[in-house]
Protein backbone atom coordinates (compact mmCIF):
# COMPACT_ATOMS: atom_id res chain seq x y z
CA UNK A 1 0.00 0.00 0.00
CA UNK A 2 1.01 3.48 -1.06
CA UNK A 3 1.86 6.80 1.37
CA UNK A 4 1.79 10.11 0.44
CA UNK A 5 4.64 11.91 1.82
CA UNK A 6 5.44 15.72 1.91
CA UNK A 7 6.56 18.54 3.49
CA UNK A 8 4.90 22.10 4.59
CA UNK A 9 6.88 25.03 6.46
CA UNK A 10 9.48 22.62 7.89
CA UNK A 11 7.22 19.39 9.24
CA UNK A 12 6.84 16.24 7.42
CA UNK A 13 3.71 14.67 6.99
CA UNK A 14 2.49 11.49 5.44
CA UNK A 15 -0.68 10.37 4.28
CA UNK A 16 -2.06 6.56 3.75
CA UNK A 17 -3.22 5.83 0.42
CA UNK A 18 -6.48 3.49 2.28
CA UNK A 19 -8.97 4.91 0.17
CA UNK A 20 -10.34 4.40 -4.02
CA UNK A 21 -10.27 8.57 -4.68
CA UNK A 22 -8.19 10.86 -2.98
CA UNK A 23 -8.06 14.85 -3.59
CA UNK A 24 -5.43 17.22 -2.72
CA UNK A 25 -5.62 20.90 -2.61
CA UNK A 26 -5.15 24.21 -0.74
CA UNK A 27 -8.93 24.45 1.55
CA UNK A 28 -10.08 22.17 3.94
CA UNK A 29 -12.69 19.25 3.04
CA UNK A 30 -9.93 17.67 0.67
CA UNK A 31 -8.25 14.71 1.95
CA UNK A 32 -4.87 16.05 1.75
CA UNK A 33 -4.33 19.65 2.85
CA UNK A 34 -1.31 21.89 1.31
CA UNK A 35 -2.04 25.12 2.98
CA UNK A 36 0.56 26.67 0.23
CA UNK A 37 0.02 29.62 -1.80
CA UNK A 38 0.88 27.70 -5.18
CA UNK A 39 -1.46 25.06 -4.55
CA UNK A 40 -4.72 25.54 -5.78
CA UNK A 41 -8.05 25.47 -3.67
CA UNK A 42 -8.98 22.16 -5.38
CA UNK A 43 -5.61 21.04 -7.03
CA UNK A 44 -5.88 17.25 -7.91
CA UNK A 45 -7.12 13.86 -7.21
CA UNK A 46 -5.67 10.38 -7.29
CA UNK A 47 -7.67 7.46 -8.00
CA UNK A 48 -6.67 3.77 -7.71
CA UNK A 49 -6.99 2.33 -11.44
CA UNK A 50 -6.56 -1.41 -10.69
CA UNK A 51 -3.53 -1.89 -8.71
CA UNK A 52 -1.91 1.20 -9.42
CA UNK A 53 -2.81 5.20 -9.31
CA UNK A 54 -3.48 7.81 -11.77
CA UNK A 55 -3.02 11.57 -10.41
CA UNK A 56 -5.77 13.93 -12.60
CA UNK A 57 -5.42 18.12 -12.22
CA UNK A 58 -8.42 19.66 -11.75
CA UNK A 59 -7.90 22.56 -13.76
CA UNK A 60 -5.01 24.23 -11.43
CA UNK A 61 -3.63 27.37 -11.58
CA UNK A 62 0.03 25.85 -11.48
CA UNK A 63 0.01 22.59 -12.92
CA UNK A 64 0.96 19.53 -12.01
CA UNK A 65 4.48 17.44 -12.46
CA UNK A 66 5.02 14.44 -12.45
CA UNK A 67 8.88 13.73 -12.10
CA UNK A 68 10.32 16.13 -14.49
CA UNK A 69 7.31 16.48 -17.05
CA UNK A 70 4.30 18.81 -16.88
CA UNK A 71 1.00 16.61 -17.27
CA UNK A 72 -2.77 16.75 -17.27
CA UNK A 73 -3.12 12.76 -15.94
CA UNK A 74 -1.21 10.53 -15.78
CA UNK A 75 -0.21 6.91 -13.82
CA UNK A 76 1.98 7.09 -11.06
CA UNK A 77 4.03 4.55 -8.61
CA UNK A 78 6.14 4.19 -5.68
CA UNK A 79 9.18 6.63 -6.18
CA UNK A 80 7.28 8.89 -8.07
CA UNK A 81 7.48 12.28 -7.27
CA UNK A 82 4.21 14.58 -7.81
CA UNK A 83 4.37 18.39 -7.74
CA UNK A 84 1.79 20.28 -6.76
CA UNK A 85 2.68 24.05 -7.05
CA UNK A 86 6.06 24.26 -5.41
CA UNK A 87 4.95 21.22 -3.00
CA UNK A 88 6.44 18.25 -3.48
CA UNK A 89 4.31 14.83 -2.96
CA UNK A 90 6.34 11.63 -3.16
CA UNK A 91 4.53 8.09 -3.40
CA UNK A 92 6.12 5.89 -0.80
CA UNK A 93 5.32 1.65 -0.78
CA UNK A 94 4.24 0.74 2.62
CA UNK A 95 6.81 -1.48 4.34
CA UNK A 96 4.09 -3.45 6.67
CA UNK A 97 5.64 -6.55 4.43
CA UNK A 98 9.14 -6.03 6.12
CA UNK A 99 7.73 -7.43 9.22
CA UNK A 100 6.81 -11.40 9.91
CA UNK A 101 5.70 -12.65 13.29
CA UNK A 102 7.24 -16.07 13.72
CA UNK A 103 7.27 -19.03 15.96
CA UNK A 104 10.15 -19.02 18.39
CA UNK A 105 10.16 -17.42 21.58
CA UNK A 106 10.69 -17.57 25.70
CA UNK A 107 10.50 -21.01 27.56
CA UNK A 108 11.12 -19.46 30.85
CA UNK A 109 10.53 -15.78 31.87
CA UNK A 110 12.80 -16.25 35.54
CA UNK A 111 16.33 -15.63 33.94
CA UNK A 112 18.84 -12.79 33.99
CA UNK A 113 18.91 -12.00 30.58
CA UNK A 114 15.20 -11.13 29.92
CA UNK A 115 13.41 -8.70 32.14
CA UNK A 116 9.49 -8.64 32.26
CA UNK A 117 7.55 -5.86 33.71
CA UNK A 118 4.14 -4.44 34.06
CA UNK A 119 3.46 -1.19 31.91
CA UNK A 120 1.64 -0.03 34.90
CA UNK A 121 3.91 -0.97 37.40
CA UNK A 122 6.71 1.24 35.19
CA UNK A 123 4.82 4.32 34.77
CA UNK A 124 3.13 4.64 38.54
CA UNK A 125 6.94 4.30 39.53
CA UNK A 126 8.25 7.06 37.35
CA UNK A 127 4.73 9.28 38.29
CA UNK A 128 5.98 8.37 41.81
CA UNK A 129 9.13 9.10 41.78
CA UNK A 130 8.69 12.63 39.74
CA UNK A 131 6.33 13.28 42.42
CA UNK A 132 9.13 13.07 45.16
CA UNK A 133 9.02 15.56 47.71
CA UNK A 134 12.45 17.84 48.24
CA UNK A 135 14.85 16.28 50.26
CA UNK A 136 18.54 15.37 50.84
CA UNK A 137 19.44 13.10 48.09
CA UNK A 138 21.99 10.30 48.50
CA UNK A 139 23.51 8.84 45.63
CA UNK A 140 21.26 6.60 44.25
CA UNK A 141 18.73 9.36 44.27
CA UNK A 142 20.32 11.44 42.11
CA UNK A 143 20.98 8.75 39.59
CA UNK A 144 17.06 7.99 39.84
CA UNK A 145 16.10 11.77 39.45
CA UNK A 146 18.70 11.79 36.26
CA UNK A 147 16.79 9.04 35.06
CA UNK A 148 13.27 10.56 35.77
CA UNK A 149 14.87 13.30 34.37
CA UNK A 150 15.22 12.22 31.10
CA UNK A 151 12.12 10.09 30.71
CA UNK A 152 9.95 13.56 31.22
CA UNK A 153 12.16 15.14 28.77
CA UNK A 154 10.94 12.73 26.38
CA UNK A 155 7.64 12.99 27.51
CA UNK A 156 7.59 16.76 26.64
CA UNK A 157 8.61 16.10 23.77
CA UNK A 158 6.11 13.56 22.85
CA UNK A 159 3.44 15.57 23.84
CA UNK A 160 4.88 18.60 21.43
CA UNK A 161 5.20 16.41 18.45
CA UNK A 162 2.35 15.15 19.07
CA UNK A 163 -0.13 17.95 19.41
CA UNK A 164 0.77 19.29 15.82
CA UNK A 165 0.26 15.42 14.34
CA UNK A 166 -3.36 15.05 12.34
CA UNK A 167 -4.57 11.71 11.67
CA UNK A 168 -3.39 8.27 13.11
CA UNK A 169 -0.72 7.68 10.56
CA UNK A 170 1.20 10.92 10.95
CA UNK A 171 0.69 10.04 15.16
CA UNK A 172 2.22 7.15 14.84
CA UNK A 173 4.75 8.07 12.39
CA UNK A 174 5.66 10.53 15.30
CA UNK A 175 5.81 8.30 17.77
CA UNK A 176 8.64 6.72 16.22
CA UNK A 177 10.34 9.73 15.81
CA UNK A 178 10.76 10.45 19.41
CA UNK A 179 11.65 6.69 20.11
CA UNK A 180 14.30 6.81 17.72
CA UNK A 181 15.80 9.88 19.25
CA UNK A 182 15.60 8.22 22.93
CA UNK A 183 16.43 4.87 22.30
CA UNK A 184 19.71 3.43 20.78
CA UNK A 185 17.28 1.03 18.52
CA UNK A 186 18.23 -0.16 14.57
CA UNK A 187 14.93 -1.26 13.87
CA UNK A 188 11.43 -0.30 14.91
CA UNK A 189 7.95 -1.27 14.28
CA UNK A 190 4.63 -0.17 15.92
CA UNK A 191 1.72 -3.19 15.49
CA UNK A 192 -1.85 -2.36 16.30
CA UNK A 193 -4.67 -4.79 16.75
CA UNK A 194 -7.33 -4.87 13.81
CA UNK A 195 -10.86 -3.77 15.27
CA UNK A 196 -12.37 -7.00 13.74
CA UNK A 197 -10.01 -9.50 14.55
CA UNK A 198 -7.57 -8.61 16.80
CA UNK A 199 -4.50 -9.79 15.02
CA UNK A 200 -1.75 -7.25 15.35
CA UNK A 201 -0.95 -5.66 12.05
CA UNK A 202 2.34 -3.62 11.35
CA UNK A 203 1.32 0.11 11.00
CA UNK A 204 4.98 2.07 10.96
CA UNK A 205 8.25 0.55 10.22
CA UNK A 206 11.61 2.20 10.54
CA UNK A 207 15.14 1.09 10.18
CA UNK A 208 18.19 2.55 10.24
CA UNK A 209 20.09 3.83 7.09
CA UNK A 210 16.61 3.34 5.71
CA UNK A 211 15.33 -0.14 3.75
CA UNK A 212 17.14 -3.02 5.40
CA UNK A 213 16.24 -6.87 6.33
CA UNK A 214 12.75 -7.95 7.14
CA UNK A 215 12.07 -7.52 10.37
CA UNK A 216 11.33 -11.14 12.39
CA UNK A 217 9.34 -10.70 15.18
CA UNK A 218 8.81 -13.66 17.48
CA UNK A 219 5.18 -14.46 18.11
CA UNK A 220 5.80 -15.94 21.88
CA UNK A 221 7.40 -12.70 22.68
CA UNK A 222 4.26 -10.41 21.12
CA UNK A 223 1.50 -12.54 22.29
CA UNK A 224 3.14 -12.60 25.93
CA UNK A 225 3.37 -8.29 25.53
CA UNK A 226 0.09 -8.49 24.31
CA UNK A 227 -2.35 -10.64 26.13
CA UNK A 228 -0.75 -9.99 29.78
CA UNK A 229 0.49 -6.49 28.87
CA UNK A 230 3.90 -6.09 29.96
CA UNK A 231 6.82 -4.61 29.09
CA UNK A 232 9.81 -6.94 27.81
CA UNK A 233 13.27 -6.84 27.57
CA UNK A 234 15.73 -9.04 26.00
CA UNK A 235 19.40 -8.44 26.35
CA UNK A 236 20.91 -11.09 24.74
CA UNK A 237 18.36 -13.29 23.28
CA UNK A 238 20.35 -15.85 21.21
CA UNK A 239 22.59 -16.82 24.50
CA UNK A 240 19.21 -16.80 26.74
CA UNK A 241 18.40 -20.45 27.78
CA UNK A 242 15.07 -20.08 28.38
CA UNK A 243 14.07 -19.35 24.65
CA UNK A 244 12.91 -22.36 22.75
CA UNK A 245 14.72 -23.88 20.02
CA UNK A 246 18.08 -22.28 19.40
CA UNK A 247 18.14 -22.42 15.79
CA UNK A 248 14.83 -20.60 15.71
CA UNK A 249 15.77 -17.87 17.84
CA UNK A 250 19.19 -17.40 15.88
CA UNK A 251 17.06 -17.38 12.34
CA UNK A 252 14.26 -14.84 13.67
CA UNK A 253 17.51 -12.49 14.07
CA UNK A 254 17.15 -11.54 17.96
CA UNK A 255 19.98 -10.17 19.89
CA UNK A 256 18.93 -6.88 21.71
CA UNK A 257 15.22 -6.06 21.66
CA UNK A 258 12.28 -4.34 23.65
CA UNK A 259 8.88 -5.18 23.49
CA UNK A 260 5.96 -2.43 25.05
CA UNK A 261 2.23 -2.69 24.84
CA UNK A 262 -0.03 -0.13 23.63
CA UNK A 263 -2.12 0.32 26.50
CA UNK A 264 -4.79 2.41 27.59
CA UNK A 265 -7.08 2.05 31.05
CA UNK A 266 -5.97 -1.51 30.53
CA UNK A 267 -6.64 -2.28 27.20
CA UNK A 268 -3.68 -3.42 24.95
CA UNK A 269 -4.06 -1.44 21.42
CA UNK A 270 -1.24 -2.98 20.13
CA UNK A 271 2.68 -2.69 20.37
CA UNK A 272 5.81 -1.15 20.11
CA UNK A 273 8.75 -3.40 18.98
CA UNK A 274 12.57 -2.24 19.10
CA UNK A 275 15.53 -4.12 18.47
CA UNK A 276 19.47 -4.32 17.78
CA UNK A 277 20.06 -7.52 15.75
CA UNK A 278 23.66 -6.72 15.64
CA UNK A 279 24.17 -5.64 19.44
CA UNK A 280 24.56 -7.52 22.34
CA UNK A 281 22.78 -5.74 25.87
CA UNK A 282 21.85 -2.67 23.21
CA UNK A 283 19.00 -1.96 26.11
CA UNK A 284 18.89 -1.73 29.79
CA UNK A 285 16.26 -1.32 32.18
CA UNK A 286 15.88 2.48 31.28
CA UNK A 287 15.69 1.92 27.91
CA UNK A 288 12.25 -0.36 29.30
CA UNK A 289 11.31 2.46 31.74
CA UNK A 290 11.62 4.83 28.92
CA UNK A 291 9.49 3.24 26.51
CA UNK A 292 6.89 1.91 28.48
CA UNK A 293 6.46 6.18 29.24
CA UNK A 294 6.19 7.05 26.11
CA UNK A 295 3.71 4.12 24.67
CA UNK A 296 1.12 5.49 27.51
CA UNK A 297 1.13 8.85 25.79
CA UNK A 298 1.43 7.23 22.18
CA UNK A 299 -1.45 5.04 23.26
CA UNK A 300 -3.94 7.93 24.63
CA UNK A 301 -3.16 9.96 21.52
CA UNK A 302 -3.84 6.76 18.61
CA UNK A 303 -7.03 6.13 20.63
CA UNK A 304 -7.81 10.05 20.37
CA UNK A 305 -7.44 10.22 16.66
CA UNK A 306 -9.63 6.73 16.25
CA UNK A 307 -12.08 8.72 18.03
CA UNK A 308 -11.97 11.79 15.84
CA UNK A 309 -11.78 9.44 12.61
CA UNK A 310 -14.40 7.27 13.65
CA UNK A 311 -16.38 11.03 13.97
CA UNK A 312 -15.62 12.38 11.00
CA UNK A 313 -16.91 9.19 9.34
CA UNK A 314 -20.08 9.41 10.79
CA UNK A 315 -20.37 12.96 10.00
CA UNK A 316 -19.36 12.42 6.69
CA UNK A 317 -21.73 9.48 6.50
CA UNK A 318 -24.82 11.22 8.36
CA UNK A 319 -24.04 14.34 6.21
CA UNK A 320 -24.66 12.27 2.99
CA UNK A 321 -27.53 10.17 4.16
CA UNK A 322 -30.05 12.90 5.55
CA UNK A 323 -29.21 14.27 1.45
CA UNK A 324 -32.18 11.61 0.83
CA UNK A 325 -33.72 10.36 4.09
CA UNK A 326 -35.64 12.04 6.93
CA UNK A 327 -33.26 11.93 10.48
CA UNK A 328 -35.64 9.45 12.10
CA UNK A 329 -34.49 6.86 9.46
CA UNK A 330 -30.61 8.70 9.53
CA UNK A 331 -30.74 8.04 13.49
CA UNK A 332 -32.13 4.36 12.94
CA UNK A 333 -29.95 3.81 9.98
CA UNK A 334 -26.90 4.80 12.22
CA UNK A 335 -28.20 2.89 15.60
CA UNK A 336 -28.69 -0.21 13.54
CA UNK A 337 -25.48 -0.89 11.55
CA UNK A 338 -22.09 -1.50 12.03
CA UNK A 339 -19.80 1.29 10.46
CA UNK A 340 -18.20 -0.78 7.74
CA UNK A 341 -22.23 -0.75 7.05
CA UNK A 342 -23.10 2.49 6.96
CA UNK A 343 -21.61 3.62 3.50
CA UNK A 344 -23.90 1.27 1.59
CA UNK A 345 -27.61 -0.22 2.09
CA UNK A 346 -27.96 -3.41 0.17
CA UNK A 347 -30.38 -4.05 -2.47
CA UNK A 348 -33.43 -6.33 -1.46
CA UNK A 349 -36.76 -6.00 -2.17
CA UNK A 350 -39.51 -4.66 -0.03
CA UNK A 351 -43.20 -3.05 -0.78
CA UNK A 352 -42.95 0.64 -0.55
CA UNK A 353 -45.04 3.71 -1.59
CA UNK A 354 -43.46 5.62 -4.53
CA UNK A 355 -44.60 9.55 -4.59
CA UNK A 356 -43.77 11.72 -7.98
CA UNK A 357 -44.43 15.52 -7.87
CA UNK A 358 -43.84 17.37 -11.17
CA UNK A 359 -44.15 21.26 -11.59
CA UNK A 360 -46.97 21.77 -14.84
CA UNK A 361 -45.72 23.91 -17.36
CA UNK A 362 -42.70 25.37 -15.80
CA UNK A 363 -40.70 25.57 -18.86
CA UNK A 364 -43.11 27.67 -20.27
CA UNK A 365 -43.61 30.02 -17.03
CA UNK A 366 -39.47 30.31 -16.59
CA UNK A 367 -38.16 30.96 -19.94
CA UNK A 368 -38.49 34.77 -19.56
CA UNK A 369 -37.05 34.16 -15.97
CA UNK A 370 -33.54 35.21 -15.58
CA UNK A 371 -31.42 31.83 -14.78
CA UNK A 372 -29.96 32.63 -11.37
CA UNK A 373 -33.71 33.76 -10.68
CA UNK A 374 -34.97 30.20 -11.92
CA UNK A 375 -32.48 28.45 -9.59
CA UNK A 376 -33.13 30.43 -6.19
CA UNK A 377 -36.71 29.86 -6.91
CA UNK A 378 -36.38 25.92 -7.10
CA UNK A 379 -33.71 26.04 -4.68
CA UNK A 380 -36.23 27.08 -2.20
CA UNK A 381 -39.32 24.98 -3.83
CA UNK A 382 -37.16 21.39 -3.15
CA UNK A 383 -36.49 23.06 0.49
CA UNK A 384 -39.89 23.33 1.31
CA UNK A 385 -40.95 20.08 -0.01
CA UNK A 386 -38.54 18.14 1.03
CA UNK A 387 -38.72 19.21 4.81
CA UNK A 388 -42.60 17.69 4.60
CA UNK A 389 -41.00 14.82 2.81
CA UNK A 390 -38.94 14.18 5.81
CA UNK A 391 -41.43 15.43 8.31
CA UNK A 392 -43.65 12.11 7.14
CA UNK A 393 -40.49 9.80 7.00
CA UNK A 394 -40.11 9.47 3.48
CA UNK A 395 -36.90 9.29 1.53
CA UNK A 396 -35.74 11.68 -1.24
CA UNK A 397 -34.91 9.15 -4.16
CA UNK A 398 -33.85 12.35 -6.62
CA UNK A 399 -34.88 15.39 -7.97
CA UNK A 400 -35.34 15.05 -12.14
CA UNK A 401 -35.74 18.49 -13.57
CA UNK A 402 -38.36 20.51 -11.91
CA UNK A 403 -39.66 16.73 -10.80
CA UNK A 404 -39.59 15.26 -7.40
CA UNK A 405 -39.11 11.34 -6.53
CA UNK A 406 -39.41 10.28 -3.34
CA UNK A 407 -40.05 6.92 -1.54
CA UNK A 408 -42.30 5.91 1.88
CA UNK A 409 -41.40 2.41 3.98
CA UNK A 410 -37.92 2.54 2.58
CA UNK A 411 -35.21 1.56 3.45
CA UNK A 412 -37.02 0.64 6.63
CA UNK A 413 -40.52 -0.92 6.51
CA UNK A 414 -43.41 0.64 7.71
CA UNK A 415 -46.75 -0.81 7.63
CA UNK A 416 -48.22 2.71 6.58
CA UNK A 417 -46.39 3.83 4.42
CA UNK A 418 -48.99 4.32 1.69
CA UNK A 419 -50.71 6.90 4.52
CA UNK A 420 -47.51 8.58 5.05
CA UNK A 421 -47.20 8.84 1.74
CA UNK A 422 -50.75 10.53 0.90
CA UNK A 423 -50.35 12.74 3.76
CA UNK A 424 -47.37 13.62 2.87
CA UNK A 425 -48.68 14.71 -0.74
CA UNK A 426 -51.57 16.35 0.93
CA UNK A 427 -49.02 18.47 2.74
CA UNK A 428 -47.22 19.50 0.13
CA UNK A 429 -50.30 20.76 -2.06
CA UNK A 430 -51.04 22.87 0.94
CA UNK A 431 -47.42 24.44 1.65
CA UNK A 432 -47.72 25.27 -2.23
CA UNK A 433 -50.59 27.25 -1.69
CA UNK A 434 -48.52 29.18 1.07
CA UNK A 435 -45.42 29.05 -1.00
CA UNK A 436 -47.44 30.92 -4.07
CA UNK A 437 -48.76 33.10 -1.34
CA UNK A 438 -45.64 34.43 -0.26
CA UNK A 439 -43.60 35.00 -3.72
CA UNK A 440 -47.16 36.85 -5.24
CA UNK A 441 -46.11 39.93 -7.28
CA UNK A 442 -42.79 38.39 -7.96
CA UNK A 443 -43.87 35.08 -9.79
CA UNK A 444 -46.80 33.83 -11.27
CA UNK A 445 -48.07 31.15 -9.45
CA UNK A 446 -46.59 27.39 -9.63
CA UNK A 447 -48.67 24.11 -9.77
CA UNK A 448 -47.88 20.29 -10.08
CA UNK A 449 -49.41 16.90 -10.44
CA UNK A 450 -48.64 14.28 -8.13
CA UNK A 451 -48.74 10.62 -8.65
CA UNK A 452 -48.92 7.90 -5.75
CA UNK A 453 -48.37 3.80 -6.24
CA UNK A 454 -47.95 0.87 -3.69
CA UNK A 455 -46.30 -2.08 -4.77
CA UNK A 456 -43.40 -4.37 -4.79
CA UNK A 457 -39.77 -2.86 -5.72
CA UNK A 458 -36.12 -3.31 -5.33
CA UNK A 459 -34.72 -1.05 -3.07
CA UNK A 460 -30.97 -0.64 -2.43
CA UNK A 461 -27.31 1.59 -3.49
CA UNK A 462 -27.12 1.14 -6.58
CA UNK A 463 -24.95 3.09 -9.26
CA UNK A 464 -21.28 2.73 -10.25
CA UNK A 465 -18.05 1.82 -8.30
CA UNK A 466 -17.36 5.56 -7.98
CA UNK A 467 -20.82 6.62 -6.93
CA UNK A 468 -23.83 4.56 -5.76
CA UNK A 469 -27.18 6.65 -4.73
CA UNK A 470 -29.67 5.01 -2.73
CA UNK A 471 -32.89 4.37 -5.10
CA UNK A 472 -36.25 1.97 -5.82
CA UNK A 473 -36.50 0.29 -9.71
CA UNK A 474 -39.50 -1.62 -10.56
CA UNK A 475 -43.19 -1.52 -12.42
CA UNK A 476 -44.34 -0.21 -9.30
CA UNK A 477 -42.09 2.56 -9.60
CA UNK A 478 -43.00 3.14 -13.54
CA UNK A 479 -46.90 3.10 -12.72
CA UNK A 480 -46.20 6.13 -10.27
CA UNK A 481 -44.75 7.99 -12.90
CA UNK A 482 -47.73 7.28 -15.46
CA UNK A 483 -50.26 8.37 -12.90
CA UNK A 484 -48.51 11.63 -12.37
CA UNK A 485 -47.87 12.49 -15.86
CA UNK A 486 -51.03 11.09 -17.79
CA UNK A 487 -53.73 10.61 -15.66
CA UNK A 488 -53.15 13.57 -12.61
CA UNK A 489 -54.35 17.20 -13.50
CA UNK A 490 -52.66 20.59 -12.03
CA UNK A 491 -53.45 20.80 -8.47
CA UNK A 492 -54.58 17.22 -8.39
CA UNK A 493 -53.44 14.10 -6.52
CA UNK A 494 -54.17 10.66 -7.85
CA UNK A 495 -52.77 7.42 -6.51
CA UNK A 496 -53.11 3.63 -7.85
CA UNK A 497 -55.35 1.05 -6.46
CA UNK A 498 -52.90 -1.06 -4.34
CA UNK A 499 -52.40 2.45 -2.29
CA UNK A 500 -56.43 3.48 -1.98
CA UNK A 501 -57.09 -0.38 -0.40
CA UNK A 502 -53.82 1.07 2.17
CA UNK A 503 -55.74 4.58 3.17
CA UNK A 504 -59.53 3.94 1.95
CA UNK A 505 -60.86 4.14 5.52
CA UNK A 506 -58.56 7.23 6.05
CA UNK A 507 -58.42 9.51 3.37
CA UNK A 508 -61.68 10.49 0.92
CA UNK A 509 -60.69 9.56 -2.70
CA UNK A 510 -62.94 9.56 -5.85
CA UNK A 511 -62.66 6.70 -8.18
CA UNK A 512 -61.57 8.16 -11.98
CA UNK A 513 -62.37 5.93 -15.07
CA UNK A 514 -60.15 2.97 -15.75
CA UNK A 515 -57.09 4.18 -17.71
CA UNK A 516 -54.46 2.48 -19.80
CA UNK A 517 -50.98 3.63 -19.77
CA UNK A 518 -47.94 3.03 -21.76
CA UNK A 519 -46.12 -0.58 -20.87
CA UNK A 520 -49.74 -1.91 -19.35
CA UNK A 521 -51.21 -4.34 -21.16
CA UNK A 522 -54.95 -4.24 -19.23
CA UNK A 523 -56.73 -1.26 -17.97
CA UNK A 524 -55.68 0.42 -14.08
CA UNK A 525 -57.75 1.47 -11.30
CA UNK A 526 -57.12 5.21 -9.97
CA UNK A 527 -58.27 7.51 -7.44
CA UNK A 528 -57.97 10.97 -7.00
CA UNK A 529 -57.49 12.00 -3.35
CA UNK A 530 -60.25 14.63 -2.38
CA UNK A 531 -58.52 15.17 1.24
Amino acid sequence: MLTLCYTLFGETARFHLDRDVVTLGRLEGNDVVLRDHTVSRHHARLERVGDRWQVIDLGSRNGIRVNDGQVKKSLVGPGDVITLGMVEVRLEEERAEQVSIQEGGLENWDSEGTIIRSVEEVQAMISAGAGRPREPLRVDDVDQLARITRILSALSEMARVLISAVGLREILEKVMDVIFQNVHAQRGVILLAADDTGELEPRVVRQEGGEGDTIRISQTIARKSFEDGVAILCTDAQADPRFQAGESIRFLGIRSALCVPLMLDKKVLGLIYVDSPLRVKAFEDFDLELLSALSGYGAMAIHQARLLAKLEEERRIKSQLERYHSPAVVNRILETRHPRELTQLEVREQEVSVLFSDLVGFTSRTENMPPRDVALMLNDYFSLMTEIIFDHEGTLDKFIGDAIMAVFGAPFQSRDHALKAVRCALGMRKSLAEFNRTRKGRDAPIEFRIGINTGRVVAGDIGSLKRMDYTVLGNTVNLASRLESTVARPGSIVIGEATYENVRDQISCRRLEAIMVKGISKHLNAYEVIG
